[in-house]
């Protein structure tokens, strides 16, 4: 029987509402669509590095940014899972932005599939379970998530790769409920910046019967960063990631695919591009590639079939 019961402390009720003030005024707040972009991209490369550091890897941060706007071919372990794990990202983004149902095994196993080469070792329902925990009532998203990652963290459900699966499932369960604010919405860094806090906090909710201490310490990792984020909106101050300013401009060619797909259900192909603007198929697979790996484009399918939407 999976025990992940809790009360709505003064404490976790105060946080929640100041996460849902500080989330209406970032939806709010007007920002330039290119500091937009940088920020979204910032937002990915934190929520890449800092989990993939609570999970040991031996990169920094400036090698993940090196890793996630490369376009070499061959990469080492390490730098490949950081590649998985920004696939992960983007599948969470594409697919789980209030889409409209629940989420099912299937759909973990999935998101698992993406990142990681492990296997499952216990039953399927006890997955189930847990999903049934989280989504038989109506709760506040941010609970959903906290009481997520700490019930992958506890049923361990796979040979490898729980605890970045504990990281990524929060976010789909944000994401399914409206809570990505602008593609911003973080919650690792902290974590990562204090590891023994963190494995602290993690124990406790682990051990005790109640998770209520677990979810006060999730919200106010989210708590911090979001104010972090607002104060990044009003000064117009995206993070400095030293990634060139070339890597955000778009050439005209890049924006006029950008309008082929502005109406819902509209899509695009290298074979399209290559028609519609006289260019070769490298040059129109350059141009995909630039606006997926900005997120302006979203990819589906593979090989010859690969097909883009608009984000």
């Amino acid at each position: 029987m999976l025990e992940l019961s809790y009360n709505l402390s003064l404490t976790l009720k105060d946080r929640l509402e100041k996460i849902d003030i500080l989330r209406k005024d970032i939806l709010l707040s007007p920002i330039s669509p290119k500091t937009e972009l940088q920020m979204r991209w910032d937002a990915m490369i934190n929520r890449a590095y800092n989990s993939l550091a609570l999970a040991n890897s031996p990169l920094t941060k400036q090698e993940t940014v090196k890793i996630l706007t490369s376009s070499k071919a061959k990469f080492s372990r390490e730098e490949e899972d950081a590649l998985l794990y920004k696939k992960a990202l983007d599948h969470i983004s594409q697919k789980w932005l209030v889409p409209g149902k629940n989420v099912t095994v299937k759909d973990v196993l999935i998101l698992y599939d993406i990142f990681c080469r492990g296997r499952l070792i216990i039953p399927p329902s006890r997955i189930q379970e847990l999903l049934d925990y989280i989504q038989a009532h109506e709760q506040h998203p941010v609970i959903q998530a906290g009481v997520a990652s700490l019930g992958i963290t506890r049923i361990q459900p796979f040979s490898d790769g729980n605890g970045r699966l504990s990281r990524l499932l929060p976010y789909l369960f944000l994401y399914k409920n409206g809570f990505d604010v602008r593609g911003l919405i973080e919650f690792e860094k902290s974590w990562s910046q204090d590891k023994e806090t963190y494995l602290q906090a993690l124990k406790i909710g682990l051990e005790a019967a109640s998770i209520t201490l677990w979810l006060e310490y999730f919200s106010n990792s989210l708590l911090k960063e979001l104010t972090l984020i607002f104060g990044k909106i009003k000064t117009h101050t995206p993070e400095n990631l030293g990634i060139h300013s070339s890597f955000w401009d778009l050439s005209d060619r890049q924006k006029a695919i950008l309008n082929i797909v502005e109406n819902p259900g509209t899509s695009i192909t290298n074979r399209k591009v290559q028609k519609q603007f006289n260019v070769s198929q490298i040059t129109a697979s350059r141009d995909l590639s630039k606006l997926a790996n900005l997120r302006l484009l979203f990819s589906h399918g593979k090989g010859r079939s690969v097909y883009y939407t608009k984000v």
